[in-house]
């Protein structure tokens, strides 16, 4: 091993863990400038959905090969406006020194009231957490700002959502994170899998959000999946489901029943279950068959492996070849599912939607379905569909599936074992990952494609390493307002991304296995972007290091900020100035590990500059303070302060946690005979 790679392999092995591994306990903490001077103009407040080794692997569950996103709902809040200032004098000149309010919140959703309750009795396994409660809603996913609501002073409060792909979407306060509400009740969903508490209802990791689906009516869209009970007895294969959308308004009104998505007469079945992303343009809805394969095998078989443990110790080590032999061809059976190469977009009309909503149909219309070639799992649209043209701009894993993650005694590429702690971290990418660019013509169904980089851009190429997901910008007003983010994505003229880099300590084996091997094996196309021997060769570069992005409109890379050796950063978020109409006109947060310490740093951007001249401003614990480990950024969001600030409870309620009538029943006859056997008992003595 030379010299220069045990270098990069223990930097980036420190910054990864500094980066995964965080705190339990909810804390806030003061930050204030290390480095740079911050902007005047920087506002409101940034709200990240974060995940932790620590959360992931309690010790109060079993853990039955836990995923990372099986985390607990948690969200780290920024809050740009400071505390309070400070002159310092130094050099003999004064300086202020302002101080930030950053903080940590668990979601007290009904899982986490559950959870309290009896922590003993739940199980996490992949990127599930079940007990005899059910399936837990976790909240984990996404922060989506929502419906402007009126104060009693006249002024706009906004307010937040929390999504997850198994459960449903739930409202928190943006002012405290207090959990409020899901939106629906149990019986307005199609369970996935019933249960008397907690049935899992499957929706939208990113729903879409509609500040102008009609005059003065925003609305809320959000699919909902009901598996196919067949596909779960083909183990090793992606569970299907049939498509079904959702939508609400906002008010006291419960969502609309849920409407099956028809194309071609037929009900859609999607061929793996994960409508993980939704966009919205002016005049259509877009549903992403996102790669995030879920299988009855990847259910199964963490359940097993415990069975197979208990097994081990009452024989003492001494189990029998027999049921050896069953645990072995068990295993073999439940492989991994192979995720498809490609992605189906179904677009729908909003005026078949209304016309459905009006009519209170329990269907709705396909207008158009695109094949996507290769693995998609985030996207952003151009609002502006003028010419009948849809623009989006797609995140393409290519060789990866968030559904693979390191498991205990992994094998990687360099022939070592994955260390324990970092069990549970998304696994790394097997081939090229590309921004790509597709224009869809609705008129014709025609797709044109650019995409970067491209398989023989070897002076790019690092851009395309365990690409994560895209700064998006959400449009939660309608214009005019201070704020015009509806305007500054009606057509992105820039987008901004992260790239992972080379990161050996995730490179498992047994994924490139299921990503090149078995894939070829399955009737697959057996072609990649790049060939393994090359692909292996060419990231194996002390060079390839995270980097943060900025493609122009037609993905020509327009300027990136190349990290050093064990830093990370990842869900950028962008902050617009007063009355931005661009995504040039604002600042780009970030929140930033680095090798040398385990605490989060916050670094801010001027998008008005090219990124290589770097950050502005650095924020980090400030003296005397101990630094925030929230743990993996996995999404951004931004709210402005007005909207936080004049946030008021919505009238919309739902109970957090709903007993069943017949357990109420249940227990009040329980109760009265227990009193009438009493009564009974001291009438006679």
């Amino acid at each position: 091993m030379s010299t220069q790679y045990a270098d990069f392999n223990a930097q980036t092995l420190k910054g990864l863990r500094h980066l995964y591994h965080g705190e339990l306990a909810d804390r806030s903490a003061r930050y204030t400038s290390i480095e740079g001077s911050y902007p005047d103009e920087l506002s409101g407040y940034a709200f990240t959905t974060v995940f932790s080794y620590e959360s992931v692997t309690q010790k109060e569950q079993i853990n039955a090969n836990p995923h990372m996103l099986s985390a607990p709902g948690r969200v780290l809040k920024i809050n740009f406006q400071p505390l309070y200032a400070c002159i310092l004098k130094e050099c003999s000149r004064p300086n202020v020194r302002w101080f930030f309010e950053v903080s940590t919140h668990t979601i007290g959703n009904a899982a986490w009231h559950l959870r309290k309750l009896a922590p003993n009795a739940f199980v996490r396994s992949h990127f599930a957490e079940f007990s005899w409660f059910g399936t837990s809603d976790l909240s984990n996913t996404t922060a989506t700002p929502i419906f402007p609501i009126p104060s009693h002073d006249g002024k706009q409060g906004v307010r937040l959502l929390l999504s997850y792909d198994a459960g449903r979407p739930g409202e928190v306060s943006p002012s405290d994170l207090n959990y409020l509400n899901p939106i629906g009740r149990n019986q307005d969903y199609h369970a996935a899998v019933g249960s008397s508490f907690k049935p899992m209802i499957m929706t939208t990791g990113h729903p879409a959000y509609d500040p102008e689906f009609a005059p003065e009516q925003p609305l809320l869209f959000f699919t909902h999946l009901v598996p196919r009970i067949a596909s779960f007895f083909r183990t090793n294969q992606p569970i299907t489901a049939d498509l079904y959308l959702m939508t609400w308004d906002g008010t006291v009104s419960n969502p609309t029943t849920p409407m099956q998505v028809i194309f071609d007469g037929k009900p859609v079945i999607l061929e793996q279950a994960s409508a993980h992303q939704m966009c919205v343009t002016r005049n259509y809805v877009l549903i992403f068959n996102a790669c995030l394969v879920l299988s009855a095998g990847s259910l199964i078989e963490p359940v097993i492996q415990i069975v197979f443990v208990w097994l081990c110790q009452i024989f003492q080590g001494r189990t029998p070849r027999l049921i050896k032999d069953i645990y072995e061809k068990l295993c073999t059976r439940l492989a991994a599912a192979i995720p498809s190469p490609h992605c189906q977009l179904y677009i729908l009309s909003k005026e078949d939607i209304r016309q459905a909503i009006a009519s209170s149909s329990k269907q709705v219309n396909v207008q158009r379905m695109i094949d996507i070639p290769w693995e998609l799992t985030h996207a952003i649209a151009d609002y502006d569909d003028s010419g009948n043209l849809i623009t989006v701009f797609c995140q393409h894993n290519v060789g990866a599936d968030p559904a693979q993650h390191m498991e205990t005694a992994d094998v990687l590429m360099d022939g070592t074992v994955v260390l324990e702690d970092l069990v549970g971290l998304f696994s790394g990418a097997t081939d090229l990952n590309q921004v790509r660019k597709h224009v869809i013509d609705m008129n014709t169904g025609q797709l044109n494609t650019t995409a970067f980089p491209q398989p023989d851009d070897l002076e790019n190429f690092p851009y395309g390493l365990n690409l994560l997901p895209p700064m998006q910008i959400l449009p939660y007003r309608s214009r005019p307002t201070n704020y015009d983010l509806l305007s500054a994505v009606e057509h992105w003229d820039a987008t901004y991304w992260v790239s992972g880099g080379w990161i050996p300590q995730i490179m498992s084996m047994r994924v490139f296995d299921i990503f090149r091997n078995q894939r070829c094996r399955q009737d697959y196309p057996s072609e990649r972007l790049v060939p393994e021997a090359e692909y292996l060769q060419q990231i194996e570069n002390s060079n390839n290091t995270v980097r943060f992005f900025r493609l122009d409109r037609n993905l020509c890379l327009e300027s990136a900020y190349i990290f050093e050796p064990g830093y990370f950063m990842a869900a950028p978020i962008f902050v617009p100035r007063q009355d931005s109409m661009s995504v040039y006109d604002g600042w780009l947060v970030g929140q930033v590990w680095v090798p040398h310490q385990p605490h989060m740093e916050i670094w801010v951007w001027d998008a008005s500059r090219p990124l290589h001249l770097g950050p502005i401003c650095k924020l980090g614990p400030s003296p005397g303070e101990r630094g925030l480990r929230p743990g993996f950024p996995l999404h951004s969001s931004w709210l402005d302060s007005d909207g936080v600030k004049h946030w008021q409870y919505p009238d919309y309620k739902v109970p957090i946690v709903e007993i069943p009538t017949y357990l109420k029943i249940f227990e009040l006859a329980n109760m009265a005979s227990g009193f009438i056997s009493r009564l009974v008992q001291q009438s006679f003595s």
